[in-house]
């Protein structure tokens, strides 16, 4: 599928840029391979894959059947997951680690509807592998610490996939005998930043599982800063794109530091749900910068950051009485609006939540004024007395279709709600928009579009 050129350019990108922060693979066989041509054709396929969504990939995504045509990130990388799903799917021999390294990989990408599912399905499959292979148990002839490398790489992984995707760790913390790998061990100053900031997300992971007694709200104390964690690594002198690739990480751990625990008022200020609005800002406002958003190394992190911070805005748009706030959070919508539809064009990931915020946004233009978008809010004896129950995507969707949008304001009939009253019509798109900020803010239930009607997320991208 693939010339030998363009195998040897996207390959070099996956190197330069993502191996540093995820040294899955080991360098050195993988080029000494490639030169002598005894490479299995899977491995260079997800190396390719995940290089080609880097804006340097662009002039390089011909495949052999197109000839010397450029075609699109998301139909080069559709292809080539197609070529890999089908040869993974014929059992083709690979070695054990080599199998999980690209399962391990294979993860970083969703294809099409079900692409969520595939992900989560890879990198079950890589951790089961890695525990087959007893890597969770200390080697001590491990040479070069490349196996202990490998399951830390997994470890990762698998706290990324239970955090983006709300699935339960595969890999349980209490079964783990190997040591950390140490910074001296890892000979990668990106991968010890992003292995400290895994921990904090590891962390975090504990705010949401269902059987925690007493949960608190958030990690509010000793919460470290970025540039802590930058000093301490001595990582300072990486790649200006490095070290913003894992500050979009540790912003969008920060965003689930806080966990929303009802859906029917603004939280109170603490210091988590502080860092948690500060950290949706500084995402829109750094991602809003075309040149900043194409620098980012590809990470599906990227893509997951931003529709966390869509959805902190659109949390406060919904719930705030604050005239100015909501204004304010309006325009952080917008801009996240316009940085999904951005990342869509690489990104089959971005298609259901840019979709179903560009609707959002055009309905918002349609009302007279934010007001009618306000929530009713009990007063805080009734929230205590009565807290309200979450209604669940799946949960009777077909009467939920019917209903409005969480308790609209309705009580006082002002002008400005008669007057908007023809644009409530859109209220379910609302009520859906409310379902799904929900779902990315609480990472307790999978993310999932499957039980949402209210839009279909196959539509082409709105560029």
């Amino acid at each position: 599928m693939l010339s030998r050129e363009t195998t040897q350019a996207l390959s070099e990108i996956y190197f330069a840029n993502m191996h540093p922060v995820m040294p899955l693979l080991n360098d050195e066989q993988y080029w000494q391979s490639l030169a002598w041509g005894t490479i299995p054709v899977p491995l260079v396929h997800v190396v390719c894959l995940l290089a080609a969504k880097d804006a340097a990939a662009e002039k390089h995504l011909k495949l052999l059947q197109s000839r010397d045509t450029l075609v699109s990130a998301r139909e080069f990388c559709s292809q080539l997951y197609t070529s890999l799903s089908a040869a993974l799917n014929r059992r083709t021999s690979l070695g054990k680690i080599t199998l999980m390294r690209i399962l391990g990989l294979l993860s970083l990408h969703q294809e099409g509807s079900e692409g969520m599912e595939g992900a989560s399905s890879y990198i079950a499959q890589a951790c089961h592998n890695a525990q087959s292979l007893a890597l969770h148990q200390p080697r001590p002839n491990d040479a070069g610490n490349e196996l202990k490398r490998v399951f830390w790489c997994l470890w990762i992984l698998d706290r990324l996939n239970a955090a983006t995707r709300s699935r339960p760790c595969i890999m349980a913390d209490i079964d783990i005998a190997v040591p950390d790998l140490t910074p001296e061990e890892s000979n990668s100053v990106a991968f010890n930043v992003c292995f400290r900031i895994a921990k904090m997300l590891n962390t975090v992971i504990g705010l949401y599982r269902p059987n925690t007694k007493d949960p608190t709200s958030g990690w509010d104390t000793d919460y470290p800063a970025f540039e802590q964690i930058i000093d301490e690594m001595h990582a300072w002198s990486l790649q200006s794109a490095t070290i913003a690739t894992l500050h979009v990480f540790y912003r969008a751990t920060t965003i689930l530091a806080h966990r929303l625990k009802t859906i029917t008022t603004l939280p109170s200020p603490t210091p988590a749900r502080l860092r948690q609005q500060l950290s949706a800002i500084q995402l829109i406002r750094y991602m809003q910068d075309p040149a900043r958003l194409n620098a980012l190394h590809p990470f599906p992190i990227v893509v997951y950051a931003a529709s966390l911070a869509l959805s902190v805005s659109y949390q406060q748009l919904r719930y705030s009485r604050l005239p100015s706030d909501q204004e304010d959070a309006r325009q952080d919508f917008n801009a996240g609006c316009d940085i999904l539809q951005e990342l869509r064009r690489k990104w089959a990931s971005a298609d259901a939540m840019a979709s179903l915020a560009h609707r959002i946004s055009i309905a918002l233009d349609q009302l007279p004024n934010l007001d009618v978008l306000w929530v009713h809010r009990p007063d805080r004896a009734e929230r205590d007395n009565y807290p309200p129950p979450r209604r669940e995507l799946g949960d009777n969707m077909e009467e939920a279709d019917h209903q409005p949008s969480l308790d609209v304001q309705t009580l006082d009939r002002s002008p400005d709600l008669e007057r908007a009253q023809p644009y409530l019509d859109t209220k379910d798109l609302f009520s859906g928009m409310d379902d799904v900020s929900w779902m990315y803010l609480d990472a307790e239930n999978p993310v999932t579009f499957d039980n949402f009607p209210l839009a279909n997320f196959d539509e082409p991208p709105y560029w």
